[in-house]
């Protein structure tokens, strides 16, 4: 078999899998096999042992999908057969299936060329059994509906109402509300310690959160012990997550990582807050662009 027969063997399978359609671009179907022929190169794979791959893929042999349920190591979810050649495909990050801006990410090309049950959808990453997946690297941004300049004002509007100093940002020195933020602790500690007695600060707090997303959240547990920033901050991830659960932007967020340890994060909101409060899912740096059209939101990993 020569590279001219192989590639039409590509061609077909693609077409079959949905990578492309028959009719696509020639640029976006080159870029596809440009990243599938290096794979091929890469691991040393036999073009025969190529052919046999993509029978077992069509007998759904490769690859066990039960991963984007339960997580874990993606290897453990792999025909061992195909370890080689399917790690070759994991690193491909084809511009052919990515955005007009961006490449694909690690691990999608190989989840739609060595599993029938995997599709590409025409928005997201992959779709398995009508399920919006969207994959992430190594962490996943949770974001809210109001911009970070609409939130400055809105918060702002209630420093006012409760007569508290407003924060100096960091950088453009603007007057802000950024309670969230590690590093004016100190400030709203202060503020709220000497202006506001136990009951106002819990309705302050109950009004910054509800400035996110417009509902009255319970902030006791942030109070058991005084303000715990802490919990504050773990509250404000939780009520961001639950308005991407509640605009249906996705079906399940799946953190691949470097395929040691897959983390599934599905529209359960009961089951992502559990793993925000016991640690299993770790919240990063805050994405509260206070001075931009940006929405807000807070990264998780």
């Amino acid at each position: 078999m020569n590279l001219k027969e192989l590639e039409e063997i590509l061609v077909e399978h693609c077409i079959d899998m949905g990578i492309f359609q028959k009719n696509a671009e020639i640029k976006k179907i080159e870029s596809i096999l440009d990243s599938i022929i290096s794979a091929i190169v890469r691991s040393y794979t036999p073009y025969e042992d190529v052919i046999e791959c993509i029978k077992d893929v069509k007998e759904d042999r490769v690859i066990n999908i039960s991963l984007f349920e339960n997580g874990g190591n993606v290897w453990d979810y792999v025909s061992e057969k195909w370890h080689n050649f399917a790690k070759a495909l994991w690193r491909q990050r084809s511009a052919g299936l990515g955005t007009p801006n961006a490449a694909s990410g690690e691990g999608e090309l190989m989840f739609i060329f060595l599993s029938s049950k995997i599709k590409k959808p025409t928005k997201g990453d992959l779709s398995i059994n009508g399920e919006n997946i969207e994959l992430k690297g190594e962490d996943v941004r949770v974001f809210g509906k109001i911009s970070g300049k609409d939130f400055r004002n809105k918060t702002l509007e209630l420093c006012k109402k409760y007569n508290l100093q407003p924060n100096k940002a960091y950088k453009t020195n603007i007057e802000a509300c950024e309670i969230e933020k590690s590093q004016h602790i100190n400030h709203w500690n202060n503020q709220m310690r000497d202006s506001l007695n136990e009951n106002q600060q819990k309705q302050f707090i109950t009004e910054w959160l509800m400035c996110i997303d417009g509902k009255e959240h319970c902030v006791n547990k942030i109070f058991e012990d005084g303000f715990n920033h802490q919990t504050f901050v773990k509250e404000i991830t939780k009520i961001l997550y639950g308005s991407m659960v509640d605009d249906r932007s996705f079906d399940k967020f799946v953190i691949l990582g470097d395929g040691s340890n897959v983390k599934v994060i599905s529209g359960d909101k009961d089951e992502f807050n559990t793993k925000i409060d016991n640690g299993e899912l770790v919240i990063g740096s805050d994405y509260f662009r206070i001075n931009q059209s940006y929405n807000i939101g807070w990264y998780v990993n």
